[in-house]
């Protein structure tokens, strides 16, 4: 898809998208990566995408540059909705750093905007043989089995989240995949969360 050849009008040369996209594509001038990071990221949190994506263009393709790009770039997906690439990110990051759960749930979280929630929880359900103390893996599965309708299974990856973390107690009352059970987790007493 990116990486299909063009020619270039000026001497014919075949190139491929992503080298044009590169080559023409960045910000006038190569700083120092902490600066094009920098500027990313502030682009990024003013919704300016397109000039934090140049921003990224622009560092290093090394470590810690190439993670961090992949990282601020699967948020920018996140926010655009644009859920099959940022599947694509997410995936690409849960193979490369299996170790670190938050690229679990973002696979997991895209698979099921743009796959199926099915598809979604089989993904969390493998990392959690991975992350088996992982209340954020247990968290997001609750919510799937609530709006899969297994309650039960959903009671139970909630109690065990929060015995990791008690944040997941306000959190549960307010998330809307998590409806279904928001009478039980009243009446156990979590609408009394001390702050």
């Amino acid at each position: 898809m990116l990486d299909r050849a063009l020619p270039l009008e000026k001497d014919q040369a075949f190139v491929t998208l992503r080298e044009v996209t590169e080559l023409e594509d960045l910000p006038p001038h190569q700083l120092a990566p902490k600066v094009h990071w920098g500027r990313a990221s502030g682009y990024f949190a003013l919704e300016m995408f397109d000039e934090a994506e140049r921003e990224l263009r622009a560092l290093p393709k090394e470590e810690p540059w190439d993670k961090n790009a992949r990282m601020l770039l699967l948020a920018i997906r996140q926010e655009q909705e644009n859920w099959g690439f940022a599947q694509e990110i997410a995936r690409g990051l849960r193979r490369e750093f299996p170790d670190e759960a938050d690229w679990w749930v973002s696979d997991a979280y895209a698979t099921r905007r743009c796959d199926s929630i099915e598809s979604a929880r089989e993904i969390l359900l493998k990392g959690l043989t991975v992350h088996e103390d992982s209340s954020i893996i247990r968290y997001n599965l609750a919510c799937y089995a609530c709006v899969l309708d297994n309650l039960p299974e959903c009671m139970e990856f909630l109690k065990e989240a929060v015995v990791e973390d008690e944040k997941y107690k306000r959190m549960a009352l307010e998330d809307d995949d998590l409806k279904g059970v928001r009478e039980d987790l009243i009446e156990l007493g979590w609408g009394k969360v001390v702050v």
